[in-house]
């Protein structure tokens, strides 16, 4: 008799698969040791068997065996590095809040809020999150030249925004 249970599928990295999308390897879930230099935490890793021939890699959640994002090489790393520092300013500047600016990324990435993070995107979109978040700062940073006494929202903290 066929039971009515699904099956659970493998889902590592958002692959019905445990295999590296840069070379086909298998991936295993390993300790960060020996690829971070400090991993007093405890830090777990999907890394690809082939590391460090192929550095792909991805950092779970702690505790768990869920991956925060999909396997990324060095260049796509640097990338989601530089592209997370871009989107980071959108909120620490006080331009928008930071559940705004989760709102603004789904919308320019058009995808469901469950999706945006920049930690799934690839290459052409890490580009396109650092211009478009480098555009909105430089208008904002040419908007209060032009107005100085213009009135701009800060963080100051738990979500709470104050008017300078």
């Amino acid at each position: 008799m066929k039971s009515n249970r699904k099956r659970k599928v493998n889902t590592i990295l958002g692959r019905k698969s445990g295999r590296c999308p840069y070379c086909s390897s298998p991936v295993t879930l390993r300790s960060a040791d020996g690829i971070y230099r400090d991993n007093s935490t405890g830090t777990k890793l999907y890394v690809c068997s082939q590391y460090p021939e192929c550095d792909a890699y991805v950092r779970v959640i702690p505790g768990t065996s869920t991956p925060v994002g999909s396997m990324a090489n060095g260049e796509l790393r640097a990338l989601r590095r530089d592209a997370h520092r871009q989107f980071d300013l959108l909120h620490q500047t006080g331009l928008m809040s930071k559940g705004e600016a989760y709102v603004w990324l789904a919308g320019m990435l058009q995808a469901p809020m469950s999706q945006a993070h920049i930690g799934y995107l690839g290459a052409y979109y890490c580009k396109q999150v650092i211009d478009e978040s480098s555009k909105m700062l430089k208008i904002r940073r040419q908007n209060q030249a032009r107005w100085p006494g213009l009135q701009q929202r800060q963080a100051v903290g738990g979500g709470v925004y104050a008017v300078k």
